[in-house]
């Protein structure tokens, strides 16, 4: 795949990401912290493969990592801070983050691999 292709896949992928992040949800309930559910999974992957697409694109595995988890906080923030029902959830903050970071380390060894 070459670099324009992944370009914009990475740049759809975030649209989509944000898109999704920040539209209303029905029946949110109170904020709870709840680390273990199938939402942080969907969260876990989510980065995880928004991390892959844009390392593909960078020669920085650092600047991905860095760049993803604060977007990832920033949709954190933005949910808290906009009037659409949603809220900052740490669960979700760590589980993004965590799926940055083994993206990273995915990243890394698929990077590895190509050269």
């Amino acid at each position: 795949m070459d670099k324009k292709t992944i370009s914009k896949a990475a740049l759809y992928y975030t649209l989509i990401l944000i898109i999704l992040s920040l539209i209303p949800v029905p029946d949110l309930g109170l904020p709870k912290f709840k680390l273990f559910e199938l939402d942080k999974l969907v969260h876990f992957c989510t980065y995880l493969i928004f991390t892959i697409i844009w390392g593909l694109n960078s020669h920085s595995k650092i600047k991905i990592l860095i760049f993803s988890i604060l977007f990832g906080l920033g949709l954190e923030i933005l949910q808290h801070i906009l009037p659409f029902g949603r809220y900052f959830d740490w669960g979700d903050f760590i589980a993004n983050s965590l799926g940055v970071l083994f993206g990273t380390i995915i990243l890394f060894y698929l990077k590895k691999k190509l050269l």
